[in-house]
């Protein structure tokens, strides 16, 4: 990548950078211009660290980085002239056709986040991972993203290594000379040894190399104090901290998240809610390393700072906390009478009243079509939820998928290109354990030509489920 130190009123214009761990990183450097310049496929793109300040960046592309950008500096603009830059994750809408989204891209304070990328990068252009064989972990699984150049390394002790052997889904053996693209599919099993200086053989190993086009899954976690109640709702206090677990194969993950409608932040460890007590909102979304961005998802965290108060007062039908004096009593005589006997209670009428079981309601509130690149136009939306499932029309929606009781549920929603030949199908999973959270998930499902997860041609819907309380 390319990198500035102590620099001022420099200019970094039309560079390409791809495949490596950071983009442009301008550590102490001030009055810089970024513009017209391609970035994709690095772990992280464009790094602005703490010194470095009044830069402006606008014009680029930044394309599949793990982490797009960082801003840890005072005073610098990522736009000019109400335009800025394109962000591959960016997923705002363009609604008056103009090219510039109509919300702010929310890692860095990018106002103006252009629809359409401003440059290119070269066709040759592709990730880079390079597999440490003599690091391979031992579930001997690599995940990669899609289109990458495999690069393989490998270590000996004594004279070093010759020469590394290797060879794809059972095909011919090849002496390894540079990095390689791997077949277009999704899964491929790669057997490899190497040979020292002396000609020493390792025993032959193998590994599974899949592409990772999945995004993250995060998740919210409560620490203590915190509390699920019958309802669903998630109660804690102004000390309760809140963490943010991102699971995704490629291992790592960039979480952004912010507050009732704050400003996002990058996650960097645990934090509390502040503000009244009552219900907060919490957003979050994650990136892993290849630019695999997940929906936002939100939950509502319900806060409660105040400390119960006891009454020293007899409830109505029982009795009081504090001693009574004896009845008076009555002397007998004429007009004395017996009590009169009491009704007999029922069994029925005996019985306690059972509380109401709280019941939930998950609702399909939103299915579009937000991007679609050369796939089709006859479209078939349906669902699977524990087994069952059915059509979705646009039309009808909402829809509710599911009511009752909190349950551990499993649903899939399924998008379906139909072809002559073959139909193009895209699946997104949501499962629902147990304790239930009130709150809207998001869901995003890409759906490739012919089924090919590295082509070129793909749409992408968009799902909203709503978890809330029931009738």
């Amino acid at each position: 990548g390319i990198f500035l130190s102590a620099v001022e009123n420099g200019r970094i214009e039309g560079c390409s950078v791809y495949g490596g761990k950071v983009g442009i990183h301008l550590l102490s450097a001030s009055h810089i211009t970024i513009t017209g310049c391609a970035i994709g496929y690095c772990d992280r793109g464009i790094v602005v660290s703490t010194g470095s300040d009044g830069n402006l960046i606008y014009g680029n592309s930044i394309i599949a980085c793990g982490l797009p950008a960082s801003d840890e500096g005072i005073g610098n603009r990522w736009h000019y002239h109400g335009k800025s830059n394109n962000w591959s994750d960016y997923r705002g809408q363009d609604y008056d056709g103009d090219g510039i989204g109509e919300s702010r891209y929310e890692v860095v304070p990018d106002a103006y986040p252009l629809m359409e990328p401003p440059v290119e990068l070269p066709p040759e252009a592709a990730p880079m991972r390079t597999v440490d064989l003599s690091a391979v972990g031992e579930r001997g699984i690599v995940s990669l993203a899609a289109g990458s150049l495999v690069r393989l390394t490998a270590t000996d002790v004594g004279v070093g290594v010759d020469k590394i052997f290797y060879r794809l889904d059972g095909g011919e053996w090849l002496v390894y000379s540079e990095p390689f693209a791997l077949p277009d599919k999704s899964v491929v099993r790669m057997e490899y040894y190497a040979v020292d200086k002396l000609g020493n053989k390792e025993p032959q190993r193998a590994l599974t190399l899949y592409l990772d086009i999945q995004p993250p899954v995060t998740r919210i976690v409560a620490g203590d104090p915190h509390y699920y109640a019958d309802d669903g709702r998630l109660w804690a206090t102004s000390h309760t901290p809140f963490e943010l677990v991102s699971d995704d194969e490629s291992g790592t993950a960039n979480i952004f998240y912010r507050i009732d409608e704050g400003e996002w932040r990058a996650y960097s460890g645990a934090f509390t809610i502040p503000g009244p007590e009552g219900p907060h909102k919490v957003e979050y979304y994650a990136i892993d390393l290849y630019g695999n961005r997940e929906a936002v998802q939100s939950a509502v965290i319900w806060k409660d700072d105040s400390a119960p108060s006891t009454e020293a007062a007899a409830q109505e039908g029982g009795e009081s906390p504090f001693e009574q004096p004896a009845p008076e009593e009555q002397p007998e005589g004429p007009e004395s009478q017996a009590p009169a006997p009491s009704e007999p209670v029922s069994q029925t009428e005996a019985q306690t009243t059972e509380p109401a079981q709280v019941t939930f309601r998950v609702t399909l509130t939103r299915a579009e079509l937000v991007e679609n690149h050369g796939v089709g136009s006859d479209w078939e939306l349906s669902f699977q939820l524990n087994g069952s499932g059915g059509e979705v029309q646009t039309t009808s929606l909402p829809l509710v998928l599911y009511s009752g009781p909190a349950a551990e549920l499993a649903l899939t929603l399924i998008a379906t290109e139909r072809d002559d030949a073959q139909s193009d199908v895209g699946t997104g999973i949501l499962s629902l354990t147990m304790p239930w959270t009130i709150g809207t998930y998001d869901l995003e499902v890409p759906v490739y030509e012919d089924n090919v997860q590295t082509g070129a041609k793909y749409a992408l819907w968009h799902f909203t489920v709503e978890v809330g309380e029931g009738e």
